[in-house]
């Protein structure tokens, strides 16, 4: 992976533990994972059709390259990037230890 192409910077978030009080569980806040360059390639949208409403989604794949922070990234994560947040929905490592390929869509 060529430096020259990870121009974008991205932080990796991931949430914190669930707090119980007793009657409801609040999901945890989100804490930076690692921050990491990355190349960015945005892909075609697509309109998500979801109970007679239409719902745009915007996505795309960012890869990183292979340390061992990044090759502990897992779906539940989300990536921090362009003042949105994205989520994760794929991960692939590029051959050995080349990589990793993180395929994201954007929350919300």
């Amino acid at each position: 992976m060529r430096a020259g192409k990870l121009d974008r910077r991205v932080v990796i978030q991931r949430q914190g533990a669930a707090a119980d009080n007793g009657y409801t569980t609040a999901p945890g806040a989100w804490a930076t994972y690692c921050t990491r360059w990355a190349s960015w390639k945005p892909s075609n949208g697509r309109e998500v059709f979801e109970n007679q409403g239409n719902e745009a989604k915007a996505g795309g794949t960012f890869w990183l390259r292979y340390d061992s922070q990044t090759s502990g990234i897992e779906t539940t994560d989300a990536v921090q990037f362009d003042g949105r947040r994205w989520q994760i929905v794929g991960i692939q490592q590029l051959g050995r230890r080349g990589g990793v390929e993180l395929i994201v869509v954007a929350e919300g």
